[in-house]
């Protein structure tokens, strides 16, 4: 009893420990912030663009909001083809005490509201996404290809990379820590937060830095959802993968791709992160994009795709 009691105690008090460490830390990063009349970060809100005929849902990732989509969604708009829209996943954006009621199932019934929209107003939709995001869509166009007329998926998260999780795979660390820190269910990101473009230093926001534990359970049920289901995804697929990416199985992710046996262009991309949107090259690859979405609409629904002028 003695030791059990021992273990007991040792818990609670890492627990109090990382909680009070844990709220301190976001105190101290809220008082820093000017959030919304609605809660959210600066530039954080969904946003549409573009009056199109092809309808293009962009889903960010983990710990991020629409913003990271203004550039390739304004260069998508620009060619007077598309309507772009860049949706907020629940629970992003918010302060923390609000997104402890993220999950799985929440996600998916904003992207299927989102996309029941955009089928019900235009012949053509495809569902974007980046990360988090990229996978939020495969799965989309898995679970409702009725609405779905295509996949783009940026860096897409098939399998979290072992890069940052020594010994153990990340799943298993997880759950560890759900276990160890049950009472404190929210931790500080890795990541920075305030995401930037590699190219345009002026180009920058705020990103999510306190992410509860059912931001993380969410995303792990989302990547086991997604295993061996490759073969089902018989929509056309783009994609693109960072070759200095330590957040997705990078290898993992083109082994999906490539077993998708639909119409599809994978582009494993040199010399860039994780964060493809932000990256160099994102202009060439914005393009890539329309075009490949316009080669898999039927002829007579083809029209001419301008060409947006180099920024």
């Amino acid at each position: 009893m003695y030791t059990v009691a021992l273990i007991l105690l040792a818990w609670l008090g890492a627990n109090l420990l990382h909680a009070a460490w844990v709220g301190s830390r976001r105190h101290f990063w809220e008082k820093g912030l000017r959030r919304g009349a609605d809660g959210l970060l600066p530039d954080a809100a969904a946003f549409t663009v573009g009056r199109g005929p092809v309808a293009v849902l962009l889903i960010h990732g983990f710990a991020d909001t629409p913003y990271i989509w203004k550039r390739m969604a304004e260069r998508l708009a620009a060619t007077g083809t598309f309507t772009c829209r860049a949706m907020r996943l629940p629970g992003s954006a918010v302060p923390a005490l609000q997104a402890k009621q993220q999950s799985l199932d929440l996600w998916r019934q904003a992207v299927d509201a989102e996309l029941f929209r955009l089928q019900s107003a235009h012949a053509t939709v495809w569902a974007v996404g980046h990360s988090l995001g990229g996978a939020l869509a495969l799965e989309a166009a898995l679970r409702t290809p009725d609405w779905v007329d295509g996949v783009a998926a940026l860096a897409p998260m098939i399998e979290v990379s072992h890069r940052r999780s020594p010994l153990l795979p990340p799943s298993v660390w997880f759950h560890l820590a759900r276990v160890t820190l049950g009472l404190s269910p929210t931790f500080e990101a890795c990541f920075s937060a305030e995401g930037a473009a590699v190219d345009d230093p002026a180009f920058t926001y705020t990103r999510d830095r306190f992410i509860p534990f059912c931001v993380y359970r969410g995303l792990f049920q989302l990547v086991r959802a997604l295993r061996r289901q490759a073969p089902r995804l018989t929509r056309p697929v783009f994609a693109a993968t960072a070759e200095y990416d330590s957040v997705i199985d990078t290898p993992a992710a083109l082994r999906w791709l490539e077993g998708c046996p639909g119409p599809k262009a994978i582009h494993p991309l040199a010399d860039i992160g994780h964060v493809i949107p932000l990256e160099i090259g994102w202009q060439a690859l914005t393009d890539d994009l329309a075009a490949f979405i316009l080669r898999q609409l039927p002829p007579k629904n083809v029209t001419p795709l301008p060409q947006p002028a180099d920024d």
